[in-house]
């Protein structure tokens, strides 16, 4: 395979194909942690009744019962919020990467690009759930094994300070050692497993996209592909990786020279925040006393400024996830196009010396 040639392939799809772009976004909303930060911090003018309660005047014997039963029920709604999010953002996690996959196989087979209606339909199927479903059923196997890890250890550690305080110095101290050694090994043993299953996963999920099988026959299916072909897998890894790697120091340069830009990013989205976490904030004081004005604000206001600060880093990021996914998309078309032609050359050869047999049993034998 050559490996070169799918990697300007797959930056050739980046550049052109720019409706990719948006599922690419999504991805890079969804697939990694959230950020966190702080909500800007302002002050109504006025008098006390007015605006924000001034923070002097927080005091934990002054909080009413009714300020008590607005956390709560704040509490509550953040908590149902939150479910809700985390629900949504797996969903149009899923969605854009089969969008991805979907439309990249489209494009190098009918030339077309698609629309952004025409890709989130490319994306919500059953393969969506069944992406899901592949990574649930092998990510759930290591994360019990990494539960187990942690509770094995305890079980060696907490008997050996047990021994220790009982004056067992020895035993103690040998015991805290062999947890400590297992816990390492079993650990490296464990990530080393998990960045395998991250690379399996990705050719199950495009066994399961591109060829409309089943989760358990995409996981048979992908395994194939890259045990027939592991050099060429391991080598487009490793490219991967420095690729990455690369994207990594590029983001740093990119930080240090934008650094005025992040400044004025910070003034606009504390504006963009700050409008209407003061407004919320404003109003929820007219109604709440402590803490529950600035909560709210904090709530309203803080996404906003994240998202404006972040939103040149949330865009690279989304090319890269572009890049990324085309790439693993080719490299699946690339080596299943040479399974195919293995298997056209082995016919081939077989019909040939089935003709020559037929040869050799049609001719005369020598003498006659």
């Amino acid at each position: 395979m050559d490996h070169i040639k799918v990697l300007k392939r797959a930056w050739e799809i980046t550049w052109r194909y720019r409706v990719l772009w948006i599922f690419g976004i999504i991805l890079a909303l969804t697939a990694g942690g959230g950020g966190g930060g702080n909500g800007p911090q302002a002050t109504f003018g006025g008098n006390g009744n007015g605006g924000f309660p001034p923070p002097g005047d927080f005091s934990m014997p002054e909080i009413s019962p009714r300020v008590v039963t607005a956390l709560i029920v704040i509490g509550i709604g953040l908590a149902c919020v939150i479910v809700v999010l985390v629900i949504a953002s797996v969903v149009a996690r899923y969605v854009a990467e089969t969008a991805l996959i979907r439309m990249v196989n489209d494009y190098e087979e009918t030339g077309e690009q698609r629309s952004v209606r025409q890709g989130f339909r490319l994306g919500w199927s059953r393969t969506t759930f069944r992406l899901f479903l592949i990574r649930l059923l092998t990510g759930l196997p290591l994360a019990l094994a990494f539960i187990l890890l942690f509770v094995l250890t305890a079980g060696l550690v907490i008997p050996s300070v047990m021994a220790i305080d009982a004056h067992n110095v020895t035993i103690g101290v040998i015991g805290i050692v062999a947890a400590t050694g297992l816990f390492f090994l079993s650990l490296f043993l464990l990530i080393l497993v998990s960045v395998v299953l991250s690379l399996l996963r990705k050719f199950f999920w495009r066994a399961c996209a591109l060829e409309e099988l089943g989760v358990i026959e995409a996981i048979r299916q992908g395994f194939g592909v890259v045990r027939h072909h592991w050099q060429d897998v391991l080598v487009m890894w490793l490219i991967m990786v420095g690729v990455s790697i690369g994207w990594i120091i590029a983001m740093i340069a990119i930080t240090i020279v934008l650094f005025p830009v992040i400044l004025l990013l910070i003034v606009v989205g504390g504006v963009l925040g700050g409008l209407p976490a003061l407004l919320i904030g404003g109003l929820a004081s007219l109604f709440f006393e402590g803490a529950v004005p600035w909560i709210l604000a904090a709530v309203v206001g803080g996404p906003i400024f994240i998202l404006v600060v972040a939103a040149p880093w949330i865009f690279l990021g989304g090319l890269m996830e572009v890049f990324k996914s085309s790439t693993w998309t080719l490299t699946y078309r690339e080596l299943r196009a040479l399974e195919g032609l293995e298997i056209e050359t082995e016919m081939t050869e077989t019909e040939e010396w089935a003709e020559l047999d037929e040869t050799d049993l049609d001719s005369p034998p020598d003498g006659s």
